[in-house]
């Protein structure tokens, strides 16, 4: 097997400047870099990482926590695109990365995580942390590890989307199309520290409307398609006035349109649907779904920014990212004002 030295020998370098430029240590010439680079590659040298992290205390390992709760998060396609954004960003400055799946409790995060974290193994921690029973970079930060919270939490450097936003333009849009008779698949504010701001927003934009928001009948899901479906059958047999759904995520306004055509209701003709997240599948589903971008992939690569920021002894502002509307099929003025 060939060795630092053989890497060095044949770059006319040190195993010093060898060891910098494989742990992507900056102020090195692109000359160097790639003579370093064109003899690893042409040695076929394999680097020895528990042997680097000795000698320069870094592991390049990144811990990326989404924390198990409701769902299992290879459901969520919102998760994954956010996922999608951190591993390319950590790829770019020579990071791995080590996808953690913790369970929370009121007693904090489960025995599995703190040992993770007590290991030594990890440089950094980027974590989903918007569940309100529990925080998952408590115990990270007690540790001084460097941390960037995708959330709420507010601890600590964070990246969030402007959820209030994004749902204050949900409502208008709706209203805006003529709907006065309106229905929300919600999820509990327990459930998502996201939760609160969305509704937050729904209720300005209907009290902009001259609507009362607590008299509009919810039913709340878990994120779930299914139970969009399941909110979306009581609520259409509850109320069969309704004409439009808002629906708290993209997977429970799939749900919601699918149960409508079971209830014989035509989207957009008779009832329109609204979602939030724009995960891949939005613009694909029967009819296309009007809905939410947040930005996920964005949210991980800046929350992936901020992190190297950390790691470089640099302090990062934290970050709210302004969502936007987009408009597809699936939502249409009530037959009344058409």
């Amino acid at each position: 097997m060939p060795t630092l030295q053989d890497v060095a020998k044949r770059a006319g370098v040190s195993t010093a400047t060898v060891s910098k430029v494989l742990s992507n240590t900056p102020y090195f010439t692109d000359e160097t870099r790639e003579n370093v680079l064109h003899a690893v590659d042409a040695l076929g040298y394999i680097p020895n990482l528990a042997a680097r992290a000795l000698s320069s205390g870094k592991t390049h390992i990144i811990a990326v926590v989404f924390p198990y709760v409701y769902d299992a998060i290879f459901a969520d396609p919102h998760v994954l695109r956010i996922l999608e954004g951190i591993e390319s960003e950590c790829r770019e400055h020579g990071y791995n990365i080590l996808l953690s799946t913790p369970r929370l409790s009121p007693d904090g995060v489960d025995e599995h995580f703190r040992q993770l974290i007590l290991s030594g193994y990890i440089d950094g921690v980027i974590a989903l942390d918007n569940v309100p029973v529990a925080s998952v970079t408590e115990i990270v930060r007690r540790k001084h590890i460097p941390a960037v919270d995708i959330g709420y939490r507010k601890s600590g450097p964070y990246v969030c989307s402007d959820d209030h936003l994004g749902s204050l333009l949900m409502m208008q849009h709706v209203t805006g199309l003529g709907h006065s008779a309106i229905g929300v698949v919600g999820a509990p504010e327990a459930l998502h520290l996201a939760n609160q701001d969305r509704i937050a927003g729904l209720r300005e934009g209907a009290d902009a409307a001259g609507l009362d928001f607590g008299t509009m009948p919810r039913i709340d899901g878990d994120f779930s398609t299914g139970s969009g479906a399941k909110c979306a059958q009581l609520l259409l047999e509850q109320h069969p006035e309704l004409t439009a759904l808002i629906c708290l995520n993209d997977r429970m306004a799939m749900g919601a349109i699918q149960q409508a055509r079971q209830l014989e209701r035509s989207v957009p003709a008779d009832l329109t649907v609204v979602g939030y997240d724009d995960i891949p599948m939005a613009a694909a589903f029967d009819p296309p779904l009007t809905t939410i971008d947040q930005q996920a992939p964005e949210l991980g690569r800046i929350a992936s920014r901020m992190l190297f920021n950390l790691l470089d002894e640099h302090s990062p502002e934290s970050v709210v990212l302004p969502t936007r509307l987009v408009v597809r099929r699936s939502s249409a003025p009530p037959k009344l004002s058409a």
